[in-house]
């Protein structure tokens, strides 16, 4: 049997990491593949120049937030990846590219502005052209 390719985006919230536990739930370890997925909203607007260290911050960042989420779910295959950019955007080119077979991750709980202009999540299952588990909080 072919293993599902399965991929987790995360973020520096408690919330995020609750993915983790539904796909504990849901996948035995030998029947899934991982990708964890971070995500650094740099974005560059205008031949904007962003300093190295931030850069390298964010890296660090997004390294410690996989590597928390690898312990979290040991004994699964799993592959780690850090992306800079629009967060949904990287989420869907990620899912498409790679030919994934579904994405995982938690429902967001904005309010006010956040909320109107439209949260990942929903940008990702309006947009998604496979399965989205949306995890409630």
């Amino acid at each position: 049997m072919e293993k599902k390719r399965i991929l987790v985006p995360l973020d520096e919230t408690e919330r995020s990491m609750h993915s983790l536990d539904c796909l504990k739930k849901l996948f035995p370890k030998d029947e899934v593949q991982l990708t964890l997925m971070y995500v650094s909203e740099i974005i560059i607007a205008n031949d904007m120049v962003v300093s190295n260290d931030r850069v390298v911050m964010a890296q660090e960042r997004g390294k410690n937030i996989l590597d928390r989420a690898e312990k979290e779910i040991q004994g699964y295959e799993v592959e780690k990846y850090c992306a800079f950019g629009y967060v949904a955007d990287e989420i869907l080119k990620k899912s498409s590219r790679d030919k994934f077979d579904m994405i995982i991750m938690t429902k967001s709980n904005k309010k006010g502005l956040a909320r109107m202009i439209g949260s990942v999540t929903s940008k990702v299952l309006r947009n998604s052209q496979i399965l989205v588990i949306i995890v409630p909080e």
